[in-house]
This record gives structure tokens, C-alpha cells and sequence, in this order.
């Protein structure tokens, strides 16, 4: 039998099982959703180019609940948070796991990725390892380094403002690389754009639709010479373990020869045995809270960077709250977090306005399950539409429109921490069991990046030729796991030289 034969009997296949499925569900309400094209479902519809405004096109006309199939594999897009926070929180034993990716998973990753695991053991201990790095209580012992960072990225700023796209993505991973790897990164950014290119890769992996064997499973039984796409992806990994490899193993090194290093690779070498930890998983932990913290702090933070030059009235009355705390001859630390309250505001809306991740990794259900009336089988994946959740008109009204009165006006008690509240309002960590395990230290990340740049620079639209201001568009964005804005043209304008003469001070401090 050929590939084509196998591939014409896989769609008659898809085909008997969609209509089994009819027949088997007839008895209960049908998930709404648009009309699926014979055999292929909604394949053709969904489209691989800004997915999240297709869900909230969807969420507008057939509701929060919305069902498509993708050449037999069922989804289920949820665009309420009500019903996000029921189903992946409170029925979590049940949503917590993932679709098995055999391109992405199997053989680009070899099932160690924390992202893509199932839920289990593997899972549950490498979010224990995880922990020890991003739980709360510990995130004070990384001020020193977040306020050392983020002083850099304000030096840099001054020195090279036309650099300022490369200057917020250096800021978080070298936090994060610190943090990790316990040593600075090189500032060649060799090691930060095979980082880039690794993660950009892995996104585009995920995707639904990028790699046929991930909808028809059975091309995987096909030997070497018939899948060429197995030795692609094995080439892949090679190269993952490769970059990952060689930083966890500088660190074991570097251990032998200094037994007092303090990072978080440095805690998984100690702890390898407790774990029952491979070097290889290593390799995949500490490579992945890189590449991840680096991502998704660096994106929040270009689109903070593009609010502002769009709403110079919530950037100048963001300053007018920091000049009555710290002068031009002091930069701002995190002693006084709690007497911003306008500040947190925006960094919870600019999270809301435009997440880093529209759209959750989808989670996968273990069992049949009932909601709602509907029907869930087992084996659906589930997806969280936060863009449409951040977007929805009675929730946020004008959610186009960027407004940090709205959590202002919904703020409650700050008696916890405020770190904390920061990650509350909104959506943008995602829910239930697989909710974002950084959120604490990407919030308190992203608010000393948005305090000392409000206090030292004004983000000006630049001008063309003709005097004119130039044209910043939300829309001009990348697609994939998480959208980040194309450079667009603004500027950095030191509020008065002696801020820059304070950060250059405090840089040879």
C-alpha cells in the first residue's frame, strides 16, 4: 500500500469517525460552532495567521463556548473565564494534561519539555524543581539582580535609544540567565539569539497545523526513509541538547571547582538525585526557564513601550505619581511598590490590552466529562482564548482601548502583597494546574522595567520628514504562542540630564 493510499483511507477514516460522533452525541445539546467542511473539519477554516481573532469572531457569533474539529481532533474554545476557572481550575484532574505531540514532543523534545508534558509524575516533578526557583516567598533574594538589571536597560536606553527593541529583549533574559546559569550573558547576544532561534522554532512546531503526523498519528509507524520530517526533527533536538547542555554543564563544572555557586541549575545538580532527574531533563528544565522568562517579560515590555507612545496621558500621569516619590537624583527601588497604585494599573492593563499569549497551550482531557449540558469526550483539547477573555465588552468596556482606570475602579484592599496583585484582574497567566509557574517574578520583573523607565524617559511617536507623526499600528505584530510587536518607531528622550547623570552614577557604583 503507498503513502497515498494511506493517506486517502486516513480521510475516509476521519470521515466515518465524525459521523459516529454525530450520531453519538445527537442525544445531547451540540457545542456551537461554525459549519465543518466535509472529512477535513474546520481545518481549512482556522487559520494559522492571527488565530485569536478568529476565536473572538467566533465568541461574538456563536458564544463563549465554541466546538471545531481539526481532521477529527476536537477542540474547545473558551472565551469566558468563568468557564475557564470551572473547568481548568476546579475540574483540574481532569484538564491538566496535553495532546501527545509527536513531532514537537516525541522527537523535537523527547517527551521532556515542561510545556507539552502529560499530566504525571515527569510533570508534577519538574514543577517541583521549578519551584524552588519562582515560589514567592524566595523571589526577594533576587532584587539585588533585577534592580542591577534593570539599571543596565536604563543605561543602555540613555547611551543608545534607537537600540531600544534589542535593549528589552536583553533585559529580561539577562535577568534570567543570571538567574539561571549563576554568570552574565555574553554581550556578543550569540547565546540570546540561539535562544530566540530555538524558542521561534519550538512555536512554530505547536502550531495545529504545522506538522501532518500530529493530526494523523499513524505516518509515525512509517519507517525513516518514508519521514523525513523524523530525522528534521531529531536534528532539532540535537540542537537543543546541544545549547541547553553546554550551559547546565558549564554550571556542574564550574560546581566542582566551587562548591558555594548559588543559581538554578546549580540547585538541580544538587538535587539530581532527589529528583530522579536525568542530565537531560536538566537540560530541558533550566534551558526552558530561560528561554520562557525571556520571551514572554520581553514582549510584555515592547508593548508597554507602545502604550505609552500611543497614551502619552496614562504615561505622563504615570510619571506624575513616581516624581512624587523619587526625585532626579534617585532611582526608584522596590520599597515603596504599594504607593503606586496608577502605576500597577497600567502594567495590569498593558497584560490586558495585549497579552504575550493570547492564546493558552491547549489543555487535554483525560476523561469524558459533562458541562454545561455538553458533552466533552475524552481525548478534547481545550483553549483558553484569553485575547477574546481580555477583550470582552462587558467585562473591560472599549477593551480596544487602552485604560488604566479600568483596574483603578476595580482595585480591592492591598493588605497582601502587592506583587500578587499584580497578576490578579486579569488572565494573562493562564488557569487551573498549568497556570504560568514564573508569574511571580515576570510581574515583578516587568514592574521595575516600567517604574525606572517612566522615571528617567519620556516614549515619544517619532516624527517623519515632513514633521509628522509616524504611524504605530497594534495590529503589526508577530503570530504564534506569543505575539510581539514589530519595531515601530519612537523614541527616548531623558527627562532632564540629571537623570541620566543619576543612572550613570549608579552604573559605576
Amino acid at each position: 500500500m503507498d503513502i497515498i493510499q494511506l493517506t486517502a483511507g486516513s480521510f475516509i477514516a476521519v470521515g466515518i469517525y465524525l459521523t459516529w460522533e454525530h450520531l453519538c452525541s445527537s442525544k445531547s445539546p451540540k457545542i456551537p460552532g461554525p459549519a465543518p467542511h466535509p472529512f477535513v473539519g474546520h481545518t481549512l477554516q482556522v487559520p494559522v495567521i492571527k488565530t485569536w481573532k478568529y476565536f473572538e469572531r467566533l465568541a461574538h457569533e456563536y458564544g463563549p463556548i465554541v466546538k471545531l474539529s481539526l481532521n477529527g481532533n476536537e477542540i474547545i474554545v473558551l472565551s469566558n473565564p468563568s468557564d475557564a476557572e470551572e473547568l481548568l481550575g476546579r475540574r483540574s484532574r481532569n484538564y491538566s494534561s496535553r495532546k501527545p505531540l509527536i513531532y514537537a514532543g516525541k522527537y523535537e523534545s523527547n517527551n521532556l519539555r515542561l510545556s507539552l508534558l502529560p499530566y504525571g509524575d515527569v510533570l508534577k516533578r519538574q514543577r517541583a524543581a521549578f519551584h524552588q526557583m519562582l515560589q514567592p516567598r524566595v523571589l526577594g533574594g533576587y532584587e539585588e539582580m533585577q534592580l542591577s538589571e534593570s539599571l543596565r536597560l536604563l543605561s543602555d536606553l540613555a547611551e543608545s535609544p534607537a537600540d531600544y527593541y534589542n535593549h528589552f529583549q536583553r533585559f529580561p533574559a539577562s535577568l534570567v540567565f543570571k538567574l539561571t546559569f549563576g554568570e552574565h550573558l555574553n554581550d556578543d547576544g550569540r547565546d540570546l539569539a540561539k535562544g530566540l532561534e530555538i524558542l521561534t522554532t519550538f512555536v512554530q512546531d505547536i502550531n495545529p497545523n504545522a506538522h501532518l503526523v500530529d493530526t494523523l498519528p499513524w505516518l509515525d509507524m512509517l519507517p525513516d526513509f518514508l519521514s523525513p520530517w523524523r530525522a528534521e526533527a531529531r536534528k532539532k533536538h540535537a540542537r537543543e541538547v546541544d545549547f541547553y547542555g553546554r550551559l547546565a554543564l558549564n554550571v556542574k563544572s564550574r560546581m566542582e571547582k566551587d562548591s558555594s555557586i548559588e543559581c538554578f541549575a546549580a540547585r538541580l545538580w544538587d538535587q539530581q538525585e532527589r529528583f530522579n532527574m536525568s542530565d537531560e531533563e536538566i537540560f530541558y528544565i533550566a534551558g526552558s526557564a530561560f528561554l520562557a522568562g525571556t520571551d514572554s517579560n520581553s514582549v510584555t515590555l515592547l508593548w508597554f513601550v507602545m502604550a505609552m507612545a500611543l497614551y502619552p496621558t496614562a504615561m505622563k500621569r504615570a510619571q506624575e505619581e513616581i516624581d512624587a516619590i523619587w526625585s532626579s537624583d534617585s532611582i526608584p527601588d522596590f520599597s515603596r511598590m504599594r504607593e503606586l497604585p496608577y502605576c500597577a494599573a497600567v502594567i495590569k492593563e498593558v497584560i490586558r490590552w495585549a497579552p504575550a499569549t493570547p492564546l493558552s497551550i491547549p489543555h487535554y482531557s483525560d476523561e469524558n466529562d459533562e458541562y454545561k449540558g455538553y458533552v466533552i469526550p475524552k481525548g478534547t483539547s481545550v483553549i483558553s482564548s484569553l485575547w477574546g477573555m481580555h477583550h470582552n465588552e462587558d467585562e473591560f468596556p472599549n477593551p480596544y482601548n487602552f485604560d488604566p482606570d479600568r483596574f483603578l475602579s476595580k482595585a480591592s484592599e492591598a493588605n497582601g502583597d502587592v506583587t500578587d496583585s499584580l497578576a490578579e484582574g486579569h488572565y494573562g497567566f493562564g488557569f487551573g494546574r498549568r497556570r504560568c509557574p514564573g508569574q511571580h517574578m515576570a510581574v515583578k520583573t516587568t514592574w521595575i522595567a516600567v517604574i525606572r523607565v517612566l522615571w528617567a524617559f519620556k516614549i515619544e511617536r517619532r516624527k517623519d520628514d515632513s514633521g509628522d507623526l509616524m504611524n504605530i499600528d497594534p495590529e503589526d505584530c508577530s503570530s504564534g504562542l506569543t505575539i510581539r510587536p514589530y519595531e515601530f518607531p519612537v523614541k527616548f528622550v531623558p527627562r532632564s540630564a540629571a537623570h541620566v547623570q543619576t543612572i550613570k552614577l549608579g552604573r559605576r557604583i
